[in-house]
């Protein structure tokens, strides 16, 4: 059991990385790195449509459909929660990884703040480089 509690920690640390990575692309100037409009653009649509059809590939358990990110899962199954368990795909690792260091954010805000940045980087991407 602890080992299954290790790997579920390296893998929200995992992800911890890659969030701060794609957060901490907007504030990286282009002049810096000519093709981050792009390559950013095409991280971030990766993101969330993986999240999308992780979500749909989750249906038949959950039986709802629910942006769900493919680490989270496995996060939560060495966590010892179910697929059909409400704590694995209601589970919003931001607003986890926030309650970390004691804010609260809901669902809808994590889901929100990841709809902007795809706004962001979309206006970026389009009409910026």
């Amino acid at each position: 059991m602890k080992f299954r509690l290790f790997l579920a920690e390296f893998i929200f640390w995992a992800h911890v990385l890659i969030v701060a990575f794609w957060w901490g692309l907007l504030f990286v100037p282009s002049s810096w790195w000519p093709e981050k409009i792009a390559f950013h653009f095409y991280f971030t649509l990766g993101i969330v449509f993986h999240q999308f059809l992780w979500g749909f590939l989750l249906m038949p358990w959950t039986k709802k459909f629910r942006m769900v990110c493919a680490l989270t899962t496995p996060m939560q199954l060495l966590r010892g929660d179910n697929l059909s368990d409400p704590k694995n795909y209601d589970h919003s690792f931001m607003k986890e990884m926030f309650g970390k260091t004691g804010l609260t954010v809901s669902n809808r805000l994590a889901t929100i703040l990841t709809f902007t940045i795809l706004t962001i980087v979309s206006i970026q991407y389009f009409f910026l480089r």
